[in-house]
């Protein structure tokens, strides 16, 4: 069985020590950071697509993190590498007690060279003629696993996958490759935005009528402690970047405008961001006061270079605080601190120093002045 821990196998610690991303939207803002679901299979076992009534596949290995009428994406990590896995909707036993079904497409670009597609579900190979629903189009550089493709994606795509589902089925695709730094766009269509949509004047209300339901959330299987969790994309027509990298941003020069300011006088810290690792990363940096998070700036550094981000936080009650990025930290001084009445410096483990009733101690005047660009030469 699958498991959370990332070294339940003999993964290489290169592997291991990975980090991955999903980062989602056009502006980039939805950035979640994940660990590859862990386990001593191959994934064309954790899959495990099978035709059980003789009409079509679907994946009965990935039955816990199924749900109806979702699309699900998640990481996999087995004995031969790391592989993105994708499945639409939920397998039932009993098709009638299931969803009518679906369509949804994938234009993908950034697919690693030495990658390969290690389920195709379903594999147009399967069907002799060309009455298959699905239509995968791989470019002759990215067809690694592929016994059979429809053709050529369209424009400078690396692949164009379309899927259609009948009741109570599911679809989906594991590409194996990502143990290596990479950084694929999946720039998706659901239902009627689909490449292909089946007949819509079928008889909704016949369960018997498949292929013709909804898709309505894309979901990222993000494994916990515990088990898993599942979190959604903000939305279905956006894009979803998967990165992957051995070299991830950190937190470079930080630099404090000034040590002591006057009570109501804004702080101001630059910070920069360091990419050094060969794949575009998003960063989320953070203002602190102690433990507590004030503001944050997400930016994204290209591979090789560095981006710096501004921060500006008024304080309007005398004291010592520490303030910084990320967990970088330098001793601000507010006003005269010896004067400060000592009760009003109390806290609670709940509260930054200084933060008693916050609204009326410190004037939290968020000045976010974005992401100053800077060049390593």
């Amino acid at each position: 069985m699958p498991t959370v821990a990332a070294d339940s196998h003999d993964a290489s610690d290169d592997e291991s020590d990975r980090a991955y991303q999903l980062v989602h939207g056009y502006d980039e803002t939805q950035v979640i950071s994940v660990d590859p679901i862990a386990g001593d299979e191959p994934v064309e076992e954790f899959y495990d697509a099978r035709d059980p009534d003789g009409q079509s596949r679907s994946s009965l290995g990935t039955s816990e993190y199924q749900e109806d009428d979702k699309s699900m994406l998640m990481l996999y990590e087995g004995p031969d590498g790391v592989s993105l896995v994708a499945v639409h909707d939920k397998y039932h036993e009993d098709r009638a007690e299931g969803t009518r079904g679906g369509s949804l497409s994938w234009t993908v670009s950034g697919l690693p060279e030495d990658g390969e597609w290690a389920v195709i579900d379903d594999d147009p190979g399967r069907i002799e003629d060309d009455s298959h629903d699905d239509r995968f189009y791989i470019d002759p550089d990215h067809r690694e696993g592929f016994s059979e493709t429809d053709g050529e994606p369209p424009g400078r795509a690396d692949a164009l996958l379309s899927w259609e589902w009948s009741t109570g089925e599911t679809d989906g695709v594991a590409y194996r490759g990502l143990n290596q730094d990479a950084s694929i766009t999946i720039t998706p269509g659901f239902n009627e935005e689909s490449y292909r949509r089946h007949d819509d004047q079928q008889d909704a209300s016949s369960p018997a009528d498949g292929n013709n339901g909804t898709v309505d959330d894309w979901v990222a299987i993000v494994p916990t402690d515990d088990g898993f969790e599942r979190m959604d994309f903000h939305h279905t027509h956006e894009p979803t970047r998967i990165r992957s990298t051995s070299e991830p941003t950190r937190l470079g020069e930080m630099t404090l405008e000034n040590d002591s300011i006057d009570p109501g006088e804004p702080a101001r810290i630059t910070a920069v961001i360091e990419n050094p690792g060969d794949t575009d990363w998003t960063h989320e940096a953070s203002l602190r006061i102690g433990d507590s998070e004030l503001q944050s700036q997400t930016v994204t550094v290209p591979a090789g270079e560095e981006r710096s981000v501004e921060f500006s936080q008024q304080i309007s009650q005398t004291g010592v605080y520490e303030i910084g990025v990320d967990d970088e930290q330098r001793t601000l001084t507010v006003g005269d601190p010896e004067s400060s009445d000592t009760d009003s410096e109390e806290t609670t483990d709940e509260q930054a120093p200084g933060f008693g009733p916050a609204v009326a101690l410190i004037a939290l005047c968020v000045v976010v002045l974005g992401a100053r660009h800077r060049t390593n030469n």
